[in-house]
Protein backbone atom coordinates (compact mmCIF):
# COMPACT_ATOMS: atom_id res chain seq x y z
CA UNK A 1 0.00 0.00 0.00
CA UNK A 2 1.33 3.72 -1.16
CA UNK A 3 0.37 6.17 1.18
CA UNK A 4 0.60 9.77 -0.36
CA UNK A 5 3.24 12.01 2.19
CA UNK A 6 0.55 14.82 1.95
CA UNK A 7 -2.37 12.26 3.64
CA UNK A 8 0.08 10.96 5.79
CA UNK A 9 0.55 14.79 7.03
CA UNK A 10 -3.27 15.48 7.65
CA UNK A 11 -3.65 11.94 9.41
CA UNK A 12 -1.19 13.03 11.73
CA UNK A 13 -2.37 16.53 12.12
CA UNK A 14 -5.62 15.01 13.51
CA UNK A 15 -4.84 12.50 15.43
CA UNK A 16 -2.44 15.20 17.09
CA UNK A 17 -5.38 17.48 17.44
CA UNK A 18 -7.36 14.99 19.31
CA UNK A 19 -5.08 14.55 21.89
CA UNK A 20 -3.70 18.13 22.24
CA UNK A 21 -3.92 20.32 25.56
CA UNK A 22 -7.21 22.30 25.54
CA UNK A 23 -6.70 25.85 26.97
CA UNK A 24 -9.33 28.41 27.80
CA UNK A 25 -8.69 31.65 28.97
CA UNK A 26 -10.23 33.80 32.16
CA UNK A 27 -13.43 35.05 31.00
CA UNK A 28 -14.03 39.34 32.27
CA UNK A 29 -16.72 37.79 34.27
CA UNK A 30 -15.07 36.20 36.76
CA UNK A 31 -13.64 38.07 39.76
CA UNK A 32 -12.85 41.14 39.17
CA UNK A 33 -9.29 40.90 41.57
CA UNK A 34 -8.01 38.58 39.42
CA UNK A 35 -7.44 40.68 35.91
CA UNK A 36 -6.26 37.44 33.81
CA UNK A 37 -5.74 33.81 33.92
CA UNK A 38 -5.31 30.55 32.13
CA UNK A 39 -6.68 27.13 32.66
CA UNK A 40 -5.26 24.20 30.09
CA UNK A 41 -5.92 20.60 30.57
CA UNK A 42 -5.26 17.55 28.66
CA UNK A 43 -1.26 16.58 28.10
CA UNK A 44 -0.17 19.04 31.36
CA UNK A 45 -2.86 20.43 33.37
CA UNK A 46 -2.27 24.39 34.29
CA UNK A 47 -3.76 27.04 35.96
CA UNK A 48 -2.14 30.37 35.69
CA UNK A 49 -3.97 33.41 37.84
CA UNK A 50 -3.23 37.04 37.87
CA UNK A 51 -4.24 40.06 40.48
CA UNK A 52 -2.89 43.56 40.40
CA UNK A 53 0.30 42.15 42.16
CA UNK A 54 0.24 38.05 42.52
CA UNK A 55 0.67 35.36 39.79
CA UNK A 56 -0.75 32.10 41.12
CA UNK A 57 0.89 29.17 39.01
CA UNK A 58 -0.41 25.45 39.61
CA UNK A 59 0.81 22.57 37.32
CA UNK A 60 1.05 19.07 37.29
CA UNK A 61 -2.35 18.45 38.80
CA UNK A 62 -5.31 16.11 37.92
CA UNK A 63 -8.30 16.76 36.06
CA UNK A 64 -10.88 13.64 36.73
CA UNK A 65 -13.75 12.16 34.34
CA UNK A 66 -17.23 11.65 35.95
CA UNK A 67 -19.97 9.94 34.57
CA UNK A 68 -23.48 9.11 36.35
CA UNK A 69 -23.73 5.44 34.65
CA UNK A 70 -26.75 4.80 37.19
CA UNK A 71 -28.67 7.38 35.51
CA UNK A 72 -27.34 6.69 32.12
CA UNK A 73 -28.08 3.05 32.85
CA UNK A 74 -32.04 3.82 33.71
CA UNK A 75 -32.05 6.35 30.85
CA UNK A 76 -30.43 4.34 27.94
CA UNK A 77 -30.51 0.85 28.79
CA UNK A 78 -33.51 -0.39 28.06
CA UNK A 79 -35.04 2.43 25.98
CA UNK A 80 -32.33 2.80 23.78
CA UNK A 81 -29.55 -0.17 23.74
CA UNK A 82 -27.37 0.99 20.82
CA UNK A 83 -26.80 4.39 22.62
CA UNK A 84 -26.35 2.68 25.99
CA UNK A 85 -23.74 0.42 24.37
CA UNK A 86 -21.80 3.02 22.80
CA UNK A 87 -21.70 5.50 26.22
CA UNK A 88 -20.40 1.92 27.86
CA UNK A 89 -17.89 1.05 25.07
CA UNK A 90 -16.33 4.75 25.93
CA UNK A 91 -17.37 6.24 22.32
CA UNK A 92 -20.65 8.90 23.15
CA UNK A 93 -18.55 11.12 25.74
CA UNK A 94 -21.39 13.93 25.75
CA UNK A 95 -22.29 12.37 29.20
CA UNK A 96 -18.84 12.99 30.69
CA UNK A 97 -18.04 15.98 33.11
CA UNK A 98 -14.99 16.85 34.58
CA UNK A 99 -13.57 18.60 37.48
CA UNK A 100 -9.95 19.68 38.87
CA UNK A 101 -8.92 20.32 42.00
CA UNK A 102 -5.68 22.63 42.20
CA UNK A 103 -3.41 25.44 44.80
CA UNK A 104 -1.70 27.92 42.86
CA UNK A 105 1.00 29.62 44.68
CA UNK A 106 2.63 32.92 44.25
CA UNK A 107 6.36 33.48 45.25
CA UNK A 108 5.75 34.83 48.21
CA UNK A 109 3.57 31.73 49.13
CA UNK A 110 0.29 32.86 49.01
CA UNK A 111 -2.13 30.39 47.50
CA UNK A 112 -5.37 29.99 45.86
CA UNK A 113 -7.36 26.75 46.43
CA UNK A 114 -9.37 26.44 43.15
CA UNK A 115 -11.78 23.74 42.52
CA UNK A 116 -13.28 23.74 38.97
CA UNK A 117 -16.26 21.94 37.10
CA UNK A 118 -17.37 21.55 33.84
CA UNK A 119 -19.80 19.14 31.73
CA UNK A 120 -18.69 17.66 28.64
CA UNK A 121 -18.55 20.44 25.88
CA UNK A 122 -19.21 22.94 28.20
CA UNK A 123 -15.91 25.95 29.60
CA UNK A 124 -14.49 25.29 33.41
CA UNK A 125 -15.65 27.42 36.19
CA UNK A 126 -15.34 26.93 39.65
CA UNK A 127 -14.11 28.90 42.76
CA UNK A 128 -11.34 30.14 44.13
CA UNK A 129 -10.39 30.28 48.01
CA UNK A 130 -7.42 32.15 49.62
CA UNK A 131 -5.83 31.42 52.76
CA UNK A 132 -8.59 34.41 55.01
CA UNK A 133 -11.36 32.25 53.22
CA UNK A 134 -11.95 35.25 50.34
CA UNK A 135 -13.78 33.75 47.30
CA UNK A 136 -13.10 34.42 43.98
CA UNK A 137 -15.81 32.99 41.31
CA UNK A 138 -13.26 32.22 37.78
CA UNK A 139 -15.31 31.53 34.75
CA UNK A 140 -13.04 30.11 31.23
CA UNK A 141 -13.79 30.75 27.63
Amino acid sequence: MNIKPGFAAIGVSIVLAGCGAHSHMLTKDSAPQLLKGEFTHGQTNRLTLESADQKYEAAGFKVETHMNWAELQRRYRGSDPKHWDRIFAGHDKDHETYSAEATAIAKDGAELNCKLAWPSGKNPQGLCLDKAGKEYAVRFD
